[in-house]
């Protein structure tokens, strides 16, 4: 049965696969007509009855496999969950991408798109976790974290462990990006708005995230160039010792938001003033800036997979019951000393804390601010709140860290690092008043969101 069980959730995903892109390819390619045509909304619903379906066979196959016991609570949560779930979550891409490549639709079908669109997400939150519910006290801690092909064949490795040789294809890598890519389209989308063009930020894409790569290692090295308060690599050290190309090792490990976020805005304005001279920069800034929030808040999901960059230990009691199953039991194991802590503690997911505070300031500074300080707010303000505000959270959260997990000799690293975002920030929101303030008195033309 478990044979049947695979089989049929193997090609119930291709069909639903298959089914879901040919159809949105069609309904991309009629831009003539305005209104979706019954049969592809047809063929739209079938494919997501095909992921329901998928989703249930895959769950029940992978229970059988590994001899799970589906009769009790749990096991019809996974299933459940799991049914709910794949098609909640399909359905919030499908109408991501009607909302954000045919806002030429029917005012009425676009209102629907937009429905949808915005109840798939808090669903498939809620059928995630009922599923992550069910799964959650069969799983083993702690998770796979990525997956490596080399002589050895392919496996699965975690934070505690991990085949040496290879290609090894990380989770963290792999979230990073999808974060990346959810700014893009985001981006994409407002600039469409604008300019009625998709694409504007496709170079941009790649210098930007090839910079924020290595500004994120440099200021990972600079940051721990004698050491930090853990014994964790010292790179004057290294070099001293002839060993300076561990500086460019990457896969070893050694990321510093805080670099990567102002290497990528750098890179990403003279990118847009060189080769992209039509689009005013500030306002770019204003669009883009605010979306690092969320690619930031999905990026730390890689914190959790590895195991790493999360608070000092605590009891479950005090205060963290809510916490999803596999949340806590993934929090149970610390990844500084390779051991489980006693039943019932566990690591503070600081990844979740500041995930969570980076979504909230996403829709405070790209909604609110917005629709509450619109006279005389200028070009360029929203990109230095995300400053100011991602500067805040976390110079609160890096003293709640962790020892391990700080940088510098005295682990402050990181904290002041905070401040000068903070500081960056509001010289930004002032350098921008002051100069339009100055064009103003002088007669000259203030650029606005209305008439650039």
């Amino acid at each position: 049965m478990k044979y049947a069980f695979l089989v049929i959730g193997i090609l119930a995903w291709a069909g639903a696969i298959f089914l879901a892109i040919k159809t949105l390819v069609s309904i991309k390619k009629s831009r003539m007509a305005k209104t979706i045509a019954p049969s592809d909304l047809k063929m739209l619903g079938i494919a997501l009855g095909l992921f329901a379906l998928a989703g249930g066979m895959c769950q029940a196959a992978t229970a059988s496999f590994l001899n799970w016991d589906c009769i009790n609570g749990f096991g019809a949560m996974a299933i459940i969950g799991a049914v709910l779930f794949c098609p909640s979550f399909a359905l919030l891409w499908i109408s991501f991408f009607l909302r954000f490549w045919r806002s030429d639709l029917d005012p009425k079908q676009l209102k629907i798109v937009k429905i949808l669109l915005y109840s798939a997400i808090p669903a498939s939150l809620v059928f995630f976790l009922l599923w992550g519910e069910g799964v959650g006290p069969y799983l083993k801690y702690p998770l796979i974290s990525g997956i490596a092909i080399g002589g050895y064949g392919v496996q699965f490795f975690t934070a505690e462990s991990s085949p040496s040789g290879g290609l090894h294809i990380a989770w963290y890598g792999v979230i990073i990006v999808l974060g990346f890519l959810t700014s893009y389209f985001i981006c994409d989308h407002e600039f469409y708005k604008k300019y009625h063009k998709h694409g504007i930020l496709e170079g941009c894409l790649f210098v930007v995230f090839i910079f924020g790569i290595l500004g994120a290692r440099i200021w990972y090295v600079v940051g721990n160039w004698n050491g930090d308060v853990a014994g964790g690599i010292k790179f004057a050290d290294e070099v001293a010792a002839g060993r300076w190309w561990r500086i460019f090792a990457v896969w070893e490990g050694g990321l510093t938001i805080l670099g990567g976020a102002v290497a990528g805005i750098l890179s990403g304005m003279v990118y847009m003033l060189l080769r992209r001279k039509y689009v005013n920069v500030r306002w770019t800034m204003d669009v883009v800036i605010p979306t690092i929030l969320l690619a930031q808040a999905i990026g730390r999901w890689g914190n959790f997979f590895n195991n790493e960059v999360y608070g000092q230990v605590v009891n479950v009691s005090d205060g963290w019951w809510w916490l999803p199953t596999w949340i806590k039991g993934q929090m149970n194991f610390d990844g500084a000393t390779r051991a489980f802590l006693p039943e019932g503690q566990i690591n503070v997911p600081l990844f979740l804390v500041e995930g969570l505070l980076n979504i909230a300031g996403y829709f405070v500074i790209a909604k609110i601010i917005p629709k509450l300080w619109k006279k005389h707010r200028s070009l360029g303000d929203l990109g230095g709140f995300y400053m100011i505000w991602y500067g805040g959270v976390r110079m609160i959260l890096e003293p709640l860290r962790n020892a391990s997990y700080n940088m510098g000799t005295n682990g402050m690293w990181s904290f002041w690092n905070s401040m000068i975002y903070i500081i960056i920030g509001v010289v930004m929101i002032i350098g921008f008043q002051l100069w339009d303030f100055i064009r103003y008195k002088q007669g000259k033309e203030v650029k606005t969101e209305d008439n650039i």
